[in-house]
């Protein structure tokens, strides 16, 4: 599926539309004692691979490799917002997180995988739990472009803390390039200084 404007729909929805909106915000925010800006990634942007020359899947599609690589763009995308507002002196503060895997309803659409849901909820955290690291992230004492998620076995499930990202995304390369990709394919151009 696309977007409205013809983007392939996880790209364009996950990052895309996150990084206009928050462009778009950027000068309220700064205006705003204690705001922040808090991007939803996952744990399935460890394997995510941004295919540079399909961002809109023209040539081919995988629905989950779309979206890992849509939140590897988040992961990317909140290590380069952080980057740039800190070079700004910016007083927003930008941060990531990531539920885990949880125990909730989206398992209706995983076809025969939801006949195996009851036994496995036993190792997954529950839907509270997995909201968790979004209420952290938005609201508790955060370092600036930390990431946050479950702490417990592979990120999966636990109670919410700091936690590691990929080293893909914490390359300072990519988020220049995609920030300027998402530039060109939004139209909409940040009014922060590159963090060079």
């Amino acid at each position: 599926m696309r977007t409205k404007q013809g983007f392939e729909l996880q790209f364009g929805v996950n990052h895309l539309g996150c990084f206009a909106l928050t462009a778009l915000l950027l000068p309220k925010l700064s205006d705003t004692k204690g705001a922040r800006v808090v991007v939803t990634s996952s744990i399935a942007h460890r394997r995510g691979k941004i295919d540079w020359d399909d961002l809109n899947a023209e040539k081919g599609y995988d629905r989950i490799r779309s979206y890992a690589a849509s939140k590897l763009a988040n992961a990317l995308f909140f290590y380069e917002l952080d980057r740039r507002l800190r070079a700004s002196g910016s007083p927003v503060t930008a941060v990531g997180c990531h539920p885990g895997v949880a125990a909730t309803d989206l398992v209706r659409h995983m076809g025969p995988f939801q006949i195996l849901l009851p036994p496995i909820k036993l190792f997954l955290n529950s839907a509270e739990m997995g909201a968790w690291p979004t209420l952290q992230a938005a609201t508790g004492h955060v370092t600036s472009g930390g990431y946050y998620g479950p702490t417990g076995f592979q990120g999966i499930r636990g109670a919410s803390g700091e936690v590691q990202r990929s080293a893909e995304a914490q390359d300072p390369v990519l988020a220049q390039r995609l920030w300027h990709v998402s530039v060109y394919m939004t139209g909409i151009e940040p009014s922060l200084p590159s963090a060079v």
